[in-house]
């Protein structure tokens, strides 16, 4: 089983004066939601596209209308962070799959759309306060959160809120992707032998939006420094990934970012972003710039005393083939190579209600969703106002959403896009400016 939580958070001035209503993310809130995309490619399969053109998918559907916006800010001020130089918020790309975090102060063709959300938060809540009424700027917020972290006292510690038990410390070495599944499906830890590799939703319900540095609570986590091996904190996930496009093989895994999630050399995507890169060091799947394939790796397993009443459980990723380093779909028994991958683990299945009123229930986390997003392109700003304002179906607490929320309805055997679009729509298409960008934009 699979389980996740949330992390909320508002990135205005507006938001934090309307903290309570917009970051308690009850009934009463309106929210957002963002992440964005990979920046990785396959160079021997597929051909980026130039700078400047809108990358799409076979379905038709562009980087661009797949952008949405979430509540979750980019607070971290370590030396070199890209929310140092400009405010930024994090967002999900539904189209390609990744949370990546933009400018959040864009009008116009380079903002981000928004698919507004209604119901109690599923997750992590984050409230934000200015510091000493200074101007509102990233680097004078402050966020807090409801702890939800056990320590067991044994070398784990559980979440509640998921119902899942984590290692304290991490695995103390780097490995690629085959090595870091065998290694935790192989695992005897604190008395317990079902460890496992998490999946990519998994192990994003620990990421710490607060803006600490690396992005996870290291009063209850340790984290190894790999100064060469892995300088930023990446961490394997068993999730595959393919490129989309005309490479639908699934010879990238997805990781997440605990420190910065750079491009060639600098912190381009922020820390707690969520991207993919080659299995191994030999892959003929070349990644774009800034990808890791010798990541650390921190197992999990569910903790049933509290799994069954855990209130933000992690929905599947609606994997259900397992695939080796190459892509190729195989069939893994217990003690073989590449076994552990999401389709061995029963998860809750994707389960939505179109209301017929322009909403969609998601019957797992019970949250009401708008079907079909905006068109145009929105600041921050505007897409709270835009949230707060909404009128549609028998809902009137719309909000923006959470990086955890707009990640929950992702699904990993689809891409391009990554949810279900009998459920949810996209933006009319708009052409955009001709910008740098790599195979998956910008």
């Amino acid at each position: 089983m699979k389980i996740k939580k949330y992390a909320l958070a508002t990135f205005t001035a507006a938001l934090i004066a309307c903290s309570t209503m917009l970051v308690s993310c009850g009934s009463t809130d309106e929210a957002i939601t963002t992440t964005q995309e990979n920046t990785v490619q396959s160079s021997s399969i597929y051909t980026p596209p130039a700078n400047g053109e809108v990358n799409v998918g076979e379905d038709g559907i562009s980087k661009d209308q797949g952008q949405f916006w979430s509540s979750n800010l980019d607070l971290v001020s370590e030396s070199g962070s890209v929310a140092n130089d400009v405010n930024t918020a994090f967002g999900v790309n539904e189209t390609t799959g990744h949370i990546k975090g933009y400018p959040s102060s864009e009008e116009g063709p380079m903002s981000k759309h928004v698919r507004a959300v209604s119901g109690d938060s599923y997750g992590t809540e984050y409230t934000y306060t200015t510091v000493d009424n200074s101007d509102f700027d990233n680097q004078n917020i402050e966020a807090t959160s409801e702890n939800s972290l056990i320590d067991n006292g044994d070398g784990t510690i559980t979440d509640k809120s998921t119902g899942l038990m984590w290692m304290e410390a991490d695995a103390s070495s780097t490995m690629e992707w085959k090595e870091a599944l065998a290694y935790s499906e192989n695992l005897d830890y604190a008395g317990y032998t079902d460890w496992k590799l998490p999946d990519v939703k998994e192990l994003q319900s620990i990421v710490d939006y607060s803006g600490m540095y690396p992005t996870l609570d290291e009063s209850y986590f340790t984290i190894t420094d790999f100064e060469e091996s892995n300088p930023y904190y990446y961490f394997w996930t068993s999730t595959s990934a393919y490129f989309g496009g005309d490479n639908l093989d699934y010879g990238y895994a997805w990781y997440v970012a605990f420190g910065f999630s750079v491009g060639e050399d600098a912190d381009t995507h922020g820390a707690g972003a969520v991207r993919f890169s080659p299995k191994y060091e030999e892959s003929s799947f070349v990644g774009e710039g800034g990808d890791n394939v010798t990541n650390s790796v921190r197992a999990c397993r569910v903790d049933e005393r509290y799994y069954s009443e855990a209130p933000s459980k992690v929905v599947t990723t609606g994997q259900s083939n397992s695939y080796d380093e190459d892509g190729n779909i195989i069939n893994p028994q217990e003690g073989d190579d590449y076994y552990g991958q999401d389709a061995i683990y029963e998860t809750a299945a994707f389960s939505f209600t179109d209301n017929g009123d322009g909403t969609i229930t998601d019957n797992n986390t019970n949250l009401i969703w708008q079907k079909q997003p905006t068109d145009d392109h929105l600041s921050i700003d505007s897409a709270s106002e835009y949230a707060q304002s909404l009128q549609l179906g028998d809902s009137d607490d719309w909000r923006v959403l959470t990086l955890e929320e707009l990640f929950s309805i992702q699904n990993f055997s689809e891409g391009w896009p990554y949810v279900d679009e009998a459920y949810f729509g996209f933006p009319s298409a708009a052409s955009i400016p001709d910008v740098p960008g790599g195979p998956q934009g910008n």
